[in-house]
């Protein structure tokens, strides 16, 4: 009888441990200056092994240009080490960056202006988008998933090296992120379903309930030039291409998450097609990443990047076929 009070009393200690579990410390001082450093650390590095020491052991990067698919830090070194060494020198502004960590979690968004030179004494300019998750491993940050992108011309999708960088920012709710309500296993296996039915959204409201939950959100997409951000500029964009299709198949040849049961991020190669409201058939693959957050038991986007690699000999998005997904 004693044993089963002592279980009882137990349980009670335990549930009320739970239900105080306190709300994490949102964008702690010190958190977001370490992202910050690192992040510049890393966008003006020309040597391959210096820049993945900040990047996990089975980091998930997406790159601008095709195939541009690099997973684990072997092959993610591989990749950049071929575009460094063609380059002298390295120059970088970033108006834009937007952060944002739960402190086991991080995700970056970025719009960075590079000016480089290169050995061969051609020089460019080129505006980049970049959406890192980020997760702090023994106390050190490191990248786990980073998504790279250059806007298209809707019309010719030809890649905009010059889009304008307008720097905004988001005003984040009261209550941006919670503290943890599931496990990470859990919260992986909820991730993949929320991608699973939300990536094959029928209609532009069952879209929307996929972010938020409040108006500090942004939206990287491949056929906008600038950031979107709050729910009204994310829904006059996606209002067009959602209206136009009565069927819509997903696949996903590449899908990582990882969470801590309050903060999520995932990233994905995705194979689409649409049967569109003639009844004609159309076939787009294109990559996503997501830095999410579980709200009152539900999953939302806050921070997303959408987009189509680009052909570097064409410098064109490769909206279809191989070139698109891994």
């Amino acid at each position: 009888m004693r044993r089963n009070h002592r279980l009882l009393a137990a349980a009670a200690i335990g549930a009320a441990l739970i239900g105080a579990a306190p709300v994490p410390n949102f964008n702690d001082p010190a958190d977001v200056a370490a992202i910050f450093a690192l992040e510049a650390r890393i966008a003006g590095e020309l040597d391959a092994d210096r820049l993945i020491a900040d990047y996990a052991e089975d980091a998930v990067v997406l790159d601008t240009f095709t195939p541009g698919v690099f997973r684990g830090r072997a092959q993610i070194r591989d990749g950049f080490a071929t575009q460094l060494a063609k380059i002298r020198s390295l120059a970088h502004t970033a108006p834009e960056t937007i952060v944002a960590t739960n402190g086991t979690f991080g995700c970056a968004a970025m719009q960075i202006a590079f000016r480089t030179e290169m050995k061969d004494g051609t020089r460019f300019t080129m505006n980049l988008r970049q959406l890192d998750a980020l997760k702090k491993v023994n106390g050190r940050w490191q990248i786990v998933q980073q998504h790279i992108s250059l806007p298209l011309d809707p019309k010719t999708q030809r890649a905009l090296l010059d889009a304008p960088i307008q720097p905004r920012t988001l005003s984040w709710s009261a209550r941006p992120v919670e503290a943890p309500s599931t496990t990470p296993a859990q919260a992986k296996a909820e991730i993949r379903l929320w991608m699973d039915i939300g990536g094959a959204s029928q209609g532009l409201d069952m879209l929307m309930g996929y972010y938020g939950p409040g108006d500090d959100l942004l939206v990287y997409d491949s056929l906008h030039p600038r950031a979107l951000i709050g729910r009204k500029e994310v829904r006059g964009h996606y209002a067009a291409v959602m209206n136009s299709y009565k069927d819509i198949k997903l696949s996903m040849p590449m899908f990582v998450a990882d969470s801590d049961g309050a903060m999520g991020v995932q990233i994905n190669t995705q194979n689409i097609t649409l049967t569109l409201n003639d009844g004609t058939a159309s076939n787009v693959a294109l990559r996503q990443s997501d830095c999410m957050r579980r709200i009152g038991g539900k999953w939302y986007s806050f921070l997303e990047m959408v987009s189509y690699p680009v052909d570097q000999a064409a410098m064109k998005g490769m909206m279809t076929g191989p070139g698109a997904a891994e």
